[in-house]
């Protein structure tokens, strides 16, 4: 890691210990390796809390967080000392290290990671030997992730398992996650910078493959040319399964099978993203597919596309998203009423099947806190959040409510949004969405 992101992790923990206090101990585990099939095991992807404390992509580790300190003994010396930061990992071993690559080791985890103290994760079972966990008022940790545990890390931590049946009546157990998840809801000018990235080489794949598109390629083609461009662009992965979806399949939220032929007079809904550096981009364009819209495609885009542009007009600071959401879902209403598509406003809940939109980051519905097993004041757009506007209408042909002029449209366009100080920043805003542009792209 370099400087800058060694730097950002630290103000991370730094910011979690400062909300849990002195009184309290929070122990944060990574993902595990997941086994596939046989000997084969799934691709590794590290818990994304975990990384957003550490930035440490390596499987079967425990970060321990102690602000009022945690003693630690050095093995080589016996010095006995107090440290508020100890990251457990997996242990040097060059037999493994031959077949999946070299192990950071703790040896290195102060130098490469600026953590604080290293140690191999099968000393972790000291810190319960010790009664560690008793010295604490509160224990925070991802409760998840703990009783997900698999493999390695499911046998490091089966005596904290056990020790929380006993303790729980002592020390108050609460899940870190949530608090973690309030952090995530502000991003920081680091992580803008990788978001910022990971939706410029969603852009500019986008714009490469919408050129290629062609009546008669195979939806899966299509994706395979995003995909590919994502790779050769530096994208570490990609967000989510790339949506192309022609024709009726747009009805299809999620509709990932990508197995149709694109057919001249289709609407090809791409919703996709690159990840980069963990974090997630995630936009959406519709095109049509012979480079130019009917008159009934281009009447349901123009409607979405001013339900998006609205909406964004609308974000600022204080206002809030379910009551966007509101707005703008009866502006479409009034649309499809104004063109005779429906006749009442209660219809459109026919054909707008979703919300505007949802948070992005490190996922790509991104953390949402829950307070009182409801959302909190976190439904107030701030500084510093990041939203994607997404508004759609979708005729399926499977519909009986749907006009038979309109059947098998569905338009979805998708814009990143961040909130700014006085009002927002579109940061997808490098990929056209009005009509003719699109066209124009399409057609080149």
């Amino acid at each position: 890691m370099n400087k800058e992101q060694v730097k950002f992790h630290k103000s991370r923990r730094d910011q979690l210990m400062k909300k849990i206090g002195k009184d309290s101990i929070a122990i944060i585990l990574s993902n595990s390796l997941r086994n596939k099939s046989h000997d084969v095991s799934y691709k590794f992807k590290q818990n994304n809390n975990f990384y957003y404390l550490t930035g440490f992509d390596e499987p079967n580790s425990i970060l321990v967080l102690a602000p009022g300190g945690v003693k630690v003994k050095d093995k080589k010396s016996g010095k006995e000392s107090s440290v508020k930061e100890v990251l457990f990992v997996q242990h040097k071993d060059p037999f493994m290290e031959k077949w999946d690559g070299i192990r950071l080791g703790s040896g290195n985890v102060r130098e490469k990671l600026g953590i604080e103290y290293g140690m191999d994760n099968s000393s972790f079972a000291e810190i319960i030997n010790n009664n560690i966990i008793y010295k604490y008022d509160r224990l925070f940790i991802n409760l998840v992730e703990l009783y997900d545990a698999e493999g390695e890390l499911k046998e490091v931590v089966s005596q904290l398992i056990s020790m929380l049946r006993v303790v729980s009546s002592i020390v108050q157990i609460s899940d870190v996650n949530n608090i973690i998840g309030v952090m995530r809801k502000i991003k920081t000018s680091f992580e803008l910078k990788q978001i910022q990235k990971a939706i410029d080489i969603t852009v500019d794949s986008l714009k490469d493959s919408a050129m290629k598109l062609r009546p008669g390629m195979k939806e899966y083609q299509l994706q395979s040319l995003i995909e590919y461009n994502y790779k050769n662009r530096g994208a570490s992965e990609i967000a989510f399964d790339t949506i192309v979806a022609s024709g009726n399949n747009a009805c299809t939220l999620h509709y990932i099978t990508n197995r149709d032929d694109i057919k001249n007079g289709d609407l090809v809904l791409i919703d996709t993203g690159a990840e980069y550096n963990y974090y997630r981009s995630d936009i959406t364009r519709t095109f049509p597919a012979n480079g130019k819209f009917t008159k009934e495609q281009r009447i349901v885009y123009e409607i979405v596309l001013k339900a998006n542009k609205e909406a964004i007009k609308r974000i600022k600071p204080g206002v809030k998203f379910s009551t966007l959401n509101k707005e703008i879902k009866d502006l479409i209403a009034n649309e499809l009423v104004k063109r005779k598509i429906i006749k009442k406003k209660e219809e459109v809940k026919n054909f707008v099947y979703h919300g505007l939109g949802h948070d992005l980051g490190l996922d790509t519905h991104d953390a949402v806190p829950f307070t009182n097993g409801k959302k909190s004041d976190f439904d107030t757009l701030k500084e510093g959040y990041l939203v994607t506007i997404e508004p759609g209408v979708y005729f399926s042909k499977d519909s009986k409510e749907t006009p038979s002029k309109f059947k098998g449209i569905g338009v979805r366009i998708e814009d990143d949004v961040l909130v700014t100080k006085t009002g927002c920043k579109v940061l997808t805003s490098k990929l056209v969405k009005e009509a003719e542009e699109v066209e124009r792209l399409v057609s080149n």
